[in-house]
């Protein structure tokens, strides 16, 4: 299968539609979704679930409300790690029939002390819980290395190296990697993608210029990641599962939270199709 053909929207890149106008948005233009827990209502959650169960349109994956061990620079509270891996697999309950196949991104978190032994650690024993938790309904968990200027306010994994450490660590096969090319392209991770073989469970897209906050991200093609170069490493290691854009755009001139959502999408589209072509692949 193409990329094309394996191409998703986060759904937090049309952050002002519903649930229902995103899915047909982006079925409209031939695109699968991922979806944000936070779309969905709390007094009519399994009626969605439901309606989207219906729908012909292909989910790749979820980020759930809470998807870091410890407090995130966006989602502070609850702050014990406990009641956050608690939420999280909750998180697996509710989409387990939906998301039978896919993929959940996690990241962390972090301690404003710096104390990144101790996240390390108790993310290590965290993660061999939910990973075992969710391989029984199905659902893969990948760990998704975040940019340098998220270190110790999101994350203590900023690159593939580090992330594939903490694999080891945690030794369990529904456990891999989430590779974005916005959070890994000012290192030699774009590269790194290389070493991930089977453990790259999904991958996301978008661009980058100097940002004027930490929700700027850009469509690609509008900016300077050589993501042609990127889809040709991934290729070439066999990857055969789902491309994601998200974008955040909150805060600045002329957001695309702030356009028009159709013609949005349709520069996505148009902008990944580019990359692919870079990429020198046939897909």
């Amino acid at each position: 299968m193409s990329i094309l053909s394996r191409l998703h929207i986060s759904e937090i890149s049309t952050k002002n539609l519903t649930l229902r106008e995103d899915v047909e948005l982006y079925r409209r233009h031939g695109l699968g979704i991922e979806l944000w827990e936070s779309k969905f209502s709390h007094d009519n959650f399994e009626a969605e679930i439901d309606w989207l169960g219906e729908q012909d349109i292909h989910v790749s994956s979820l980020q759930p409300d809470v998807m870091t061990v410890f407090p995130s620079m966006s989602v502070l509270e609850p702050q014990d790690p406990d009641e956050r891996v608690r939420l999280f697999c909750r998180a697996v309950d509710r989409f387990s029939r939906i998301l039978k196949g896919g993929v959940m991104p996690t990241q962390t978190g972090a301690l404003p002390t710096g104390d990144e032994d101790l996240v390390w650690k108790t993310s290590t024993e965290a993660y061999k819980k939910i990973a075992d938790y969710a391989a029984r309904r199905d659902i893969k968990i990948a760990l998704e290395p975040l940019g340098a200027s998220l270190m110790n306010r999101s994350t203590i994994v900023s690159n593939i190296v580090t992330a594939l450490e903490m694999l080891d660590e945690v030794n369990h096969p529904n456990f891999g990697i989430c590779a974005d090319s916005y959070n890994l392209w000012e290192s030699t991770a774009l590269d790194q993608v290389s070493l991930c073989g089977e453990k790259l469970f999904l991958v996301h897209l978008a661009d980058w210029r100097r940002p004027r906050n930490f929700h700027d991200r850009h469509i690609p093609g509008d900016g300077v990641i050589p993501n042609g170069e990127f889809l040709r490493r991934i290729q070439d290691i066999g990857y055969t599962g789902d491309y994601v854009v998200e974008l955040f755009s909150d805060g600045v001139p002329n957001s695309l939270w702030s356009q028009d959502p159709e013609s949005v999408v349709r520069r996505i589209r148009q902008g990944v199709a580019a990359a692919v072509a870079k990429s020198g692949t046939t897909e």
